[in-house]
């Protein structure tokens, strides 16, 4: 059982400020858990609330997660994974970065204790995948500048924050066409920032160069803006914002409101409901993008693990150690030339505490 309980909250700093549609960020904080048993195995996982998406605060977070997350929360073996699933929805209802961090943990911690990869307790699929890297909203030159830096570092998949200016959008997109070898995939992501008009032009547009998709175009309650885009458009339109929760990207599922959805831990709770979702989208045809926020290496390496337990068509965990120096964890993930994978060193954080 459960011996040791450790939270805290570190605030993690951009190696250069990160610039979307509706934010400019220089830091990010999160909330790490750590869980330990009487064997000395212990399981990490990290929060790193979305509030401009899901509502949820790191301090609601942080104040639900040291109130509930206790040695008495941990009343039954560890390997009941369901049913701690079902109490962590239950408890920390409302807050799914805080659901996701638990989860992780407890994951963590059993894949640990049974000298198994996590990704082969959650499927089984591959050992490493390609990942996309993620240019934020910068001038054409320093967005140039920066594709061509990457597409050298190995990385065939890269989105381009856009939604700010559509003209400047647009322009962007036939350059950086021009500019980057065409066996490199583009895509984009508005992050809400456009009309509908706008996002319908924009879509037309980014088709003539054989954008593989484009995410959240318009604003998040669009849904039926989002619809419409998604039959019209030649360029798969990819919910993100709109999935704000797992019931929310249910319903964008089952009701055809896009034609793909960027799946993250931390909107949907956990691992377990990630899963969920997943094999929703793949029976329905839909395409899973598994996508992270401004998270630690820890959330990331969770990801990474479903990354390689489950088929996703794409991966964009280009965040943790890819972002922060200050990370507090270590290992679990290894990026080289632009393909994800487990790390040889086991995920740890920097220092006892």
């Amino acid at each position: 059982m459960i011996k040791k309980i450790e939270i805290f909250l570190q605030n993690l700093h951009f190696r250069q400020s990160f610039q979307i549609a509706y934010e400019k960020v220089d830091s990010a904080p999160i909330i790490v858990v750590k869980i330990a048993d009487s064997n000395s195995h212990y399981g990490l996982g990290s929060a790193s609330p979305e509030e401009e998406v899901t509502g949820e605060k790191v301090s609601q977070g942080l104040k639900a997660l040291r109130a509930k997350l206790n040695k008495g929360f941990f009343d039954r073996p560890l390997e009941l994974i369901y049913y701690y699933h079902e109490k962590i929805q239950k408890t920390f209802f409302g807050l799914p970065a805080a659901q996701s961090a638990v989860e992780e943990a407890i994951l963590n911690l059993l894949a640990k204790k049974n000298k198994l990869p996590l990704s082969l307790f959650l499927g089984g699929y591959r050992k490493q995948c390609p990942i996309m890297f993620t240019i934020c909203i910068k001038d054409i030159r320093e967005t140039i500048k920066e594709a061509k830096e990457v597409v050298g570092k190995g990385f065939e998949i890269i989105k381009v924050k856009c939604g700010l200016n559509l003209a400047q959008d647009l322009q962007k997109a036939v350059q950086l066409r021009k500019m980057v070898p065409k066996k490199v995939q583009l895509g984009f992501d508005a992050n809400q920032g456009y009309t509908f008009y706008q996002a319908k032009q924009f879509l037309g547009a980014v088709a003539k160069i054989q954008a593989v998709f484009v995410e959240q175009p318009i604003r998040a309650n669009d849904w039926q803006g989002l619809k419409k885009l998604s039959l019209l458009s030649r360029v798969p339109v990819i919910a993100d914002e709109s999935a704000a929760n797992f019931e929310k990207s249910l319903k964008i599922l089952s009701g055809g409101y896009a034609n793909g959805i960027n799946i993250k831990l931390m909107k949907c709770g956990g691992p377990i409901n990630c899963s969920k979702i997943f094999h929703l989208a793949q029976s329905l045809k839909k395409i899973t993008l598994l996508g992270c926020a401004y998270e630690s290496n820890i959330s990331i390496t969770t990801g990474t693990a479903l990354a390689l337990a489950l088929p996703f068509d794409y991966v964009d965990l280009d965040s943790g150690n890819l972002d922060f120096d200050d990370d507090p964890a270590t290992g679990g993930v290894l990026v080289k030339r632009g393909r994800i994978s487990f790390a040889k060193q086991p995920l740890k954080l920097r220092s006892a505490r």
